[in-house]
């Protein structure tokens, strides 16, 4: 587990060369949010529960991904940043099963930002170009997708 956590940090520094500006990651790799520090990029580690996205606040993370969000609700995150000092020091992400019906709950519940991924953006990013479930995911997105992530992103601009 270390060597593919250790693969990950280094990736920091190429990413940065690449003039990337913030890391994201489904996990909390050991020293990603240092690493991340020392090479000047937003580190954006994974947390699920108050004590990991406090644990991860105390080391300097400014953007905590709630990961997978699915696993708890818009409701969940409230009461989490209703408690003091959490929510006056915490700026959450939720990624994971966010949608375009949830988004807004979300946002309403105290998130700083979503992530939604092939939700919002399509299938499509999940497979090779020029396959049969590409081309499928593509035809899908230009039919119904792309509106729905036009009608998403206006509902949002005025939350």
């Amino acid at each position: 587990m270390q060597l593919a956590e250790s693969a990950q940090v280094k990736q920091i520094t190429v990413a940065k060369a690449k003039g990337a500006s913030f890391a994201l990651s489904p996990i909390d790799p050991l020293d990603f949010v240092e690493e991340c520090h020392r090479q000047g990029v937003l580190a954006i580690p994974s947390a699920l529960t108050s004590n990991e996205c406090w644990a991860l606040h105390r080391r300097g993370t400014r953007l905590i991904k709630l990961f997978p969000a699915g696993l708890l609700s818009p409701a969940i995150l409230k009461s989490m940043l209703d408690i003091t000092p959490l929510g006056e020091n915490l700026n959450i992400l939720p990624s994971g099963s966010v949608t375009p019906e949830n988004a807004k709950k979300w946002l309403e519940a105290g998130a700083a930002v979503i992530g939604m991924g092939s939700n919002l953006v399509g299938k499509d990013v999940s497979f090779h170009p020029g396959t049969e479930d590409f081309n499928k995911a593509r035809a899908d997105w230009q039919a119904t997708g792309r509106s729905t992530a036009e009608k998403v992103f206006k509902e949002l601009v005025a939350v």
